[in-house]
């Protein structure tokens, strides 16, 4: 649950001071229960979600905030017509708030007023006050020290702004589950003072009387706090029991208090009434109450508690410099205890330095040390790991650049700068220990995870945590070994991986991440999406913040077609990508715009950005995603296919695999994907021999099966008089093509499920390792069996006699290489996962062998950015060769949009729409793949957020989706359309396919003279 300050009535009383920990404001004048029955559900734009907590002034809520899909802590004044003091000290917390860009204070991102309420809407902290974390159980001394010098960080950079606190006190301090420390609580802030009123000077601190503090006139103050004692007495320095002038010295000694109860589990001033606590703090803390506290930070907490303002540290900087070298004095001289005169030269130059310091205070060390997270020694370890060591090498070598550049910055500038650093280096360390966990498996992929530091030198550095959990560091490891091996990994250790980290946010939003990869139900996927950036919100980090929203529009963008749901996940995206600015995040989200611009049939734009993503993860070391991205653009550079597009496709593919195999090893898997996309390339071109030769490097390769759920196939191939026929060979996989040189291949096909064994003496064969729903094919010679699926009984599969098919095709301007001839066997219904094929010439000829003698289907088939466009005949084989087969790509330019509206639910997921020439029935999906003889088929998108045709728009309704249809044949046409759910879901999918025959697809005739068809389909069906 995320804490803010609790109520002060429930605040134990301090030893020997019982209320005096405790705020002293006057009290509100509404009760908790009157504000919640007040405000409602919701406050403006903001949905309330519950109570945080409450102070003397407002009561937090933790709310949501719609418009940027995000949780805040919303603070709400207790009345609703609040008195100008209250409304003033609302106004001037937020604005002293709102002017500190800090990792160690909490964001302000809104103050306003909404249903007669004010309000100021603030990040929400997940974790526990300061005091609260003190009290929970015995803490380390140094984890206190370290809570307390971020906390002080945040005093710092308040003051640098001109900002003093005014009511520093542990319950004014948060403390994330990540272990992030942030003040808050900023209500009683004002304008420093430059100086003391004259009148005070010759008076002792002792012997002035108690005053209110004054009321200086500022942009943070303005009023009166008449009849209260604003700040909490237990804290309070002698200047402010009597009215002083309240300056950055006045937070120092609050903080040396805090810093010194929490150390000593008690106050240096104690006393059962205020006069008594004043009397003590105007005289200083007694040797016997600093007898608990660690003699090296005595001297250094005494001058902070000094009684006069004049003898404190010069400023907070200076304080914490001097805790950090006192803190680490003690290792060091163990270090170097080499005699007693270089001890004592040693001391000598430490006081001078110290004395520097006072008055120059140096750069804030990091809480880790680079040279312990990354040595040569380390490099050297790393093993197999080569491409991981460079970039670690490379990245602290940069990050002590600029952290030696943030050392030369003032304090204001420095310290959010020197934060950010913290949190690189943290990064740094859990992808470190990754790699050197991991020296002898395949190469990580180390650059998805690190932080360039170059982004802690942006005008507003990304807030990340500064130090990760073992939790945080055991997601990176699993992270990274899955980018070595991006194959489905095991979901059980997924979600294992969710279990156990559950007390990090930062490490529960990346083991959601990491849960969904490995999910093929959508929903499921879903799921732990959302989860994620629930947790991410949570965390703080803005790194995370990016990787969580990248991934969650990737979902979205894989799973509708266009809409403004995806439009807005992908704003909040590259929103979440700038706040870090690196470039292979950007490059990501170029990616995801490369997608858009596809849909759009934008294919100049899309390459640009393509091009432009591949330089962004080129600039980051990152191989394997450099090249995936540049797999991405060939393909549309082959579909747009000028001379120069396709000279490049042969000379990058060879350039990157002579990069891969150099840096990752040839049995890698993108060096995998490069020569089956070779092997792509030489099908395209006519050259098949050279394609399965190509194919052959892949298959040689141990095939990654991790995730996939396995089974045995058993069975027998014949001949057809049903003789066993051995020496056949069996192919078996998820989808499968043949082609003159063979009846099963993964040219175009899962190849990453593929399996192929020759059957026995007696024609038997048993494959025990094949995936689910696989197709299986048999082929000896010139003859091939027709496709099967798994059954519950061994398999049958009968060799037949096959033939060619010669023809040419009318490309009507399209580019050959675009070109595929597919071969459809009417009397078969596997036909959905398999199919002949073969590759068209360049004067747009085509020869295919191994066509079953029976009724087939062929197509020339063009594939493009979002309209797949066919033109084909059926005819019935039975001669060994058939010739002069004539296609045509040709269409008229007539365009008509089909409006696809639901018949029962407001709106429809996705659709799909298909033109055929002359007039078809509506029908099932199966029926219709059997008749189906050519046409175009093309996605529908929705109407919001699009630039919807003007003849649509006065007949659309909210929900309705359409696809523009712009090759309509001439003499008569059909529109088909049906209702399809996410795109992206294999378990849904795999059930489709075996139940074409459930999915109902509507057809209506297209006038002639019609700009628009309506077509209302039915939901999609239940298909379990």
């Amino acid at each position: 649950m995320v804490r803010y300050p609790p109520p002060v009535a429930s605040d134990p009383p301090a030893k020997g001071g019982d209320d005096l920990g405790r705020t002293a404001t006057a009290p509100g004048s509404s009760t908790r229960a009157e504000v919640a029955e007040s405000l409602g559900a919701s406050l403006g734009r903001y949905r309330l979600e519950r109570e945080l907590g409450e102070g003397g002034m407002g009561v937090v809520h933790a709310a949501y905030d719609p418009d940027l899909q995000r949780r805040i802590a919303l603070k709400v004044l207790r009345i609703a017509a609040p008195s100008l003091e209250a409304k003033d000290r609302l106004l001037r917390e937020a604005r002293a708030m709102a002017r500190l860009a800090h990792p160690n204070v909490v964001t302000v991102h809104e103050v306003g007023t909404a249903n007669g309420r004010d309000y100021v809407a603030m990040e929400l902290i997940l974790g526990d006050t300061l005091a609260e974390w003190l009290r929970s159980e015995r803490q380390r001394k140094v984890d206190i020290v370290a809570a307390f010098l971020a906390a002080g960080r945040g005093l710092a950079a308040a003051h640098a702004a001109g900002i003093v606190h005014r009511d520093f006190k542990p319950h004014n301090v948060l403390r994330s589950r990540a272990g992030r420390i942030v003040v808050t609580d900023f209500g009683l802030a004002r304008e420093a003072q430059a100086e003391l009123p004259a009148h005070h000077d010759s008076m002792p601190i002792a012997a002035r009387p108690v005053m209110f503090p004054d009321s200086t006139p500022s942009s943070l103050s303005g009023i009166t706090a008449t009849g209260s004692l604003l700040g909490t007495p237990a804290y309070m320095a002698p200047e402010q029991w009597v009215g002083g002038a309240v300056t950055p010295a006045t937070d120092q000694f609050a903080y040396c208090v805090a810093l010194w109860e929490a150390l000593a589990g008690e106050r240096p001033f104690r006393g059962p009434t205020i006069d008594e606590l004043r009397a003590q703090a105007a005289v200083g803390p007694s040797a016997r109450a600093a007898a608990k506290i660690p003699r090296r930070l005595r001297p250094i907490l005494r001058r902070g508690l000094d009684p006069d303002p004049a003898q404190r540290w010069p400023n907070m900087d200076a304080l914490l410099a001097q805790i950090v070298r006192v803190e680490r004095r003690p290792a060091l001289a163990l270090a170097l205890g080499v005699g007693a005169l270089l001890v004592a030269a040693i001391v000598f130059v430490a006081v001078r330095a110290g004395d520097e310091l006072a008055a120059h205070p140096r750069c804030q060390p990091s809480v880790l040390q680079p040279e312990r997270v990354w040595s040569p020694s380390s490099h050297t370890a790393a093993g197999r790991q080569t491409v991981a060591a460079r970039l670690l090498d490379r990245e602290v070598a940069a990050w002590g650049t600029a952290h030696a550049a943030a050392c030369q910055l003032g304090p204001v500038e420095r310290a959010p700068k020197l934060w950010c650093l913290d949190g690189v280096l943290a990064r740094i360390d859990a992808v470190a220990r990754a790699t050197l966990a991991n020296r002898n498996a395949p190469q990580i992929d180390a650059g998805a995870l690190l932080i360039d530091p170059k982004v802690c030198e942006l005008e507003r550095a990304p807030r990340l945590m500064a130090s990760a959990s073992e939790d945080f560091r055991k997601v990176v490891t699993a992270l990274l070994v899955h980018s070595a091996s991006p194959a489905h990994q095991d979901e059980a250790a997924a979600n294992q991986l969710v279990g156990d980290a559950k007390a990090d946010p930062c490490a529960l939003a990346l083991a959601h991440l990491l849960a969904a990869e490995q999910q093929k139900s959508s929903a499921v996927r879903a799921h732990h999406l959302d989860e994620a950036q629930q947790e991410a919100e949570r965390c703080g980090d803005d790194r995370v913040l990016a990787e969580t929203a990248i991934a969650s529009a990737q979902r979205m963008m894989d799973s509708e077609w266009l809409s403004s749901t995806v439009t807005a996940k992908l704003r909040l995206a590259e929103a979440a990508a700038l706040r870090v600015k690196q470039d292979d995040l950007i490059a990501q989200v170029d990616l995801l715009k490369v997608e858009i611009a596809k849909r759009d049939e934008n294919l100049d734009e899309a390459i640009r950005l393509g091009e432009r993503a591949i330089a962004g993860f080129e600039k980051r070391g990152r191989l394997r995603a450099e090249i995936n991205a540049g797999l991405g653009m060939l393909a549309l550079q082959q579909i747009r296919a000028t001379p120069a597009d396709l000279a490049a496709v042969p000379a990058q593919l060879k350039a990157w695999r002579a990069r891969a195999v150099t840096e990752l090893g040839d049995g890698d898997v993108i060096v995998q994907a490069l020569d089956l996309r070779a092997a792509e390339w030489a099908f395209d071109r006519g050259d098949v021999a050279g394609a399965h030769e190509q194919l052959s490097r892949v298959m040689r390769s141990p095939l990654d099966r991790s995730g996939a759920t396995l089974q045995k196939i058993a069975g027998i191939v014949v001949d057809p008089r049903g003789q066993p026929m051995p020496g056949a060979t069996v192919t078996a996989g998820r989808s499968l093509h043949g082609d003159s040189a063979g009846a099963g291949t993964a040219v175009f096909a899962e190849h990453d499920t593929l399996r192929m064994i020759n059957t026995g003496p007696d024609g038997r064969f048993e494959i025990p390792d094949a995936v689910e729903d696989s197709v299986v094919v048999a082929e000896l010679g010139d003859r091939r069996s027709s496709p099967e699926t798994i059954g519950p009984d061994p398999l049958r599969l009968v060799l037949g006699p096959t033939s060619r098919l010669e023809g040419h095709v009318d490309l009507a301007g399209k580019a050959p290489t675009s070109v595929r001839i597919f071969v459809k066997d009417l009397a078969r219904p596997i036909t959905t996962r398999y199919s002949t094929i073969a590759p068209v010439a360049a004067d747009g000829s085509f020869v295919i062998d191994g066509v079953p003698r029976h009724e087939v289907r062929v197509f020339a088939d063009i594939d493009g950015l979002s309209d797949k466009v066919m033109g084909g005949t059926t005819l019935t084989v039975r001669e060994p060769v058939v010739g002069g087969l004539a296609l045509s790509l040709a269409q008229s330019t007539r365009q008509v949009h089909v409006l696809v509206r639901s018949l029962v639910n407001p709106g429809l997921e996705n659709a799909e729409v298909i033109v055929f020439p002359g007039r078809v029935a509506s029908m099932n999906a199966l029926e219709i793949n059997r008749q189906f003889h050519g046409g175009s088929i093309r996605w529908a998108r929705q109407l919001e957020g699009e630039h919807a045709p003007p003849d649509i728009m006065h007949r659309a309704r909210p929900g309705d989706l359409f696809a523009t249809m712009t090759e309509i044949p001439e003499g008569g046409a059909t529109a088909c359309a049906t209702a399809l759910p996410g795109l992206s879901d294999d378990v849904l999918e795999h059930k489709l396919a075996a139940h074409l025959d459930k999915l109902q697809v509507i057809c209506a005739p297209i006038p002639d003279d019609a700009s628009v068809v309506l077509i209302q389909v039915p939901p999609f069906p239940r298909l379990d």
